[in-house]
């Protein structure tokens, strides 16, 4: 369950960091951000990975629910990747 919460918590964090890049926001059609609302996206996108790693401390072993933590970014990191190269891959298309 924890793991569940980690990973959710890890992609909802770099949704935020990768939105906040003026290509991908226009990959997805989404308007332009204000340099105020670019500042809060990246703190809040920081703030839920390192939520994430807080996370951690609530496994049996903490030092393990760190490898975890990695684990973790990693498959939510290859996540987005995969849904921005389908993205791409669609506007191509279009």
């Amino acid at each position: 369950m924890i793991s569940a919460v980690i990973w959710l918590l890890s992609l909802a964090g770099f949704w935020l960091l990768c939105i906040v890049t003026a290509r991908h926001r226009k990959l997805f059609h989404l308007k332009p951000l204000s340099q105020r609302a670019e500042r809060i996206y990246k703190i809040a996108g920081f703030i839920l990975l390192s939520l994430a790693l807080a996370g951690t401390s609530l496994m049996p072993n903490p030092v393990d629910g760190i490898l975890v933590w990695f684990g973790i970014l990693t498959f939510a990191s290859l996540l987005i990747s995969a849904l921005l190269a389908v993205q791409q891959q669609r506007k191509r298309k279009a």
